[in-house]
């Protein structure tokens, strides 16, 4: 089960952001690049999936939304928020998950 975290300038995701992070500014982070889509089985049912936009990044393992100047990722565990560390570090942002908490 996926759960969403939240990387963004503010205090907290749901209240929006003070200063939006921009095209630019996730672009200019070591190792960030730019994707069209996203395509994937899930090894459950066979069923494919694919997903895609003009705001989507990856780095790393991750898939990243770039929405209302916030970046929104789905993660599988707590392991997978250490991943995006370097790129709140980058912007200056913080990592904040869909019921509050920080990381």
């Amino acid at each position: 089960m996926a759960y969403d975290v939240h990387i963004f300038r503010g205090r907290n995701w749901w209240e929006g952001t003070d200063k939006p992070i921009t095209e630019e500014e996730i672009l200019a982070v070591n190792g960030v690049k730019r994707i069209s889509e996203v395509s994937d089985v899930n090894p459950q049912n066979g069923v494919a999936v694919r997903v895609s936009g003009n705001d989507m990044f990856s780095f790393d393992k991750a898939i990243i939304i770039l929405r209302k100047g916030m970046l929104d990722v789905s993660i599988s565990n707590e392991e997978a928020i250490e991943i995006l560390r370097p790129i709140a570090d980058a912007l200056g942002a913080v990592i904040q998950g869909d019921e509050g908490e920080y990381y």
